[in-house]
C-alpha cells in the first residue's frame, strides 16, 4: 500500500514538471465550502458523483472496486438516502458516474472501467433509466439495465474519468495511467450494438486523470487529478476536439484525501467533489463556486 501510495505521489510530481502540463496555467478563482459529511458506513470509498435529474438537490454515488454493483442517492448534506442495487451485475472496478439525456429520459451511466494491472480484456458500462424512489434499499431489475462492453484500439489500460457530451450525444473516456491521459470515445447512444471499440480522440498534457465531468449544456468540461482541476470553456456547437487543443485554465482547488470525484452542480460555474476515506478519515462533499474566463 505505501509503495503504491509513493508511486502515485512520484507520478503527480512528474506531472507537476512536465514541460506539457505548462500548456494552460491561467488560475481561475474559487470559493470552497462544505456542505455535508459523508459518515454513512456504506459510504466508504467515494469514486465517483453525478447530480439527480429527477431530484434536485441531490446526488448519485457510488463506491471503488471492493463494492458491489449499486449506486446510493444522496442529499445535499452528504447523507444517504436511499441505495439501488444493479441486479445481475458483477462489478468488478466501478470508477466513475455520468449523466445522459435521451428522448426527454435522464439515464445514468455507470463505468466499470477501474484496471489498475491493465489486464482486462474488455471494460463495462451499465445504463439505466435513472429510478424512482420508492423504498430506501431498492434494485435495478436486469432487464433495465443496458450492459455494454469496451475494447481498446491497443491494449488495456487503467481509466476513472467518463462524460457524456450533450452536444454530440458522444460518449468519452479518459485514460489514467498514461503519461498524457488520452481521450477515447465511442458511439454507443447512436448504435444498440452490445459491444463497441473506443477510438482514440486527442492526448491530454498532463497524466493520472481521476475524474471528468461535463456541463449540462456542454459549455463547458472538468477534469482533475488528485491535485488540480482542470476546466475548458465552450463555444456553443464547438467540437470536442477542438476544445480540448486550446489551452485549459486550472480552478483554485484544495487536496482532499484520495479526492476520485468531481461533478458541475446543475450550473456551468459551480461544481462538485467528494472523497474515497482513507485511513478511516471523513469525507465531505464540497461545492465549489469559480469564477469563469
Amino acid at each position: 500500500m505505501l509503495t503504491k501510495k509513493l508511486l502515485i505521489g512520484l507520478l503527480l510530481l512528474l506531472s507537476s514538471l512536465n514541460p506539457l502540463a505548462l500548456w494552460g496555467q491561467e488560475l481561475l478563482p474559487a470559493v470552497r465550502k462544505s456542505i455535508g459529511k459523508a459518515s454513512h458506513p456504506a459510504l466508504n470509498e467515494l469514486s465517483g458523483i453525478i447530480p439527480s435529474g429527477r431530484y434536485p438537490g441531490k446526488y448519485w454515488v457510488h463506491n471503488d472496486s471492493g463494492d458491489e454493483a449499486r449506486v446510493f442517492l444522496i442529499d445535499s448534506l452528504a447523507k444517504l438516502n436511499h441505495e439501488f442495487r444493479l441486479a445481475g451485475v458483477q462489478a468488478r472496478d466501478v470508477e466513475d458516474i455520468a449523466w445522459v439525456k435521451k428522448d426527454g429520459k435522464n439515464y445514468i451511466v455507470l463505468a466499470d472501467i477501474g484496471d489498475n494491472q491493465a489486464k482486462r480484456k474488455d471494460i463495462s458500462l451499465y445504463v439505466f433509466e435513472e429510478p424512482v424512489l420508492r423504498r430506501k434499499l431498492d434494485t435495478i431489475p436486469a432487464a433495465a439495465i443496458r450492459s455494454i462492453r469496451l475494447q481498446y484500439p491497443d491494449k488495456a489500460r487503467d481509466a476513472e474519468a467518463i462524460f457524456v457530451d450533450p452536444v454530440d450525444q458522444q460518449f468519452y473516456l479518459i485514460s489514467k495511467r498514461d503519461f498524457r491521459s488520452t481521450l477515447y470515445t465511442a458511439a454507443i447512444f447512436q448504435a444498440a450494438k452490445a459491444s463497441f471499440r473506443l477510438q482514440k480522440v486527442l492526448e491530454l498534457p498532463f497524466t493520472f486523470i481521476t475524474a471528468a465531468d461535463i456541463a449540462a449544456d456542454g459549455s463547458g468540461i472538468l477534469m482533475k487529478n488528485l491535485t488540480q482541476v482542470y476546466y475548458w470553456p465552450r463555444l456553443a456547437q464547438e467540437p470536442l476536439r477542438s476544445v480540448l487543443n486550446k489551452p485549459y485554465f486550472k480552478i483554485a482547488y484544495s487536496v482532499e484525501p484520495q479526492g476520485e470525484a468531481i461533478a458541475f452542480d446543475r450550473t456551468d460555474s459551480s461544481f462538485v467533489t467528494i472523497s474515497e476515506r482513507p485511513f478511516g478519515l471523513d469525507a465531505y462533499l464540497y461545492q465549489y463556486k469559480f469564477t469563469k474566463p
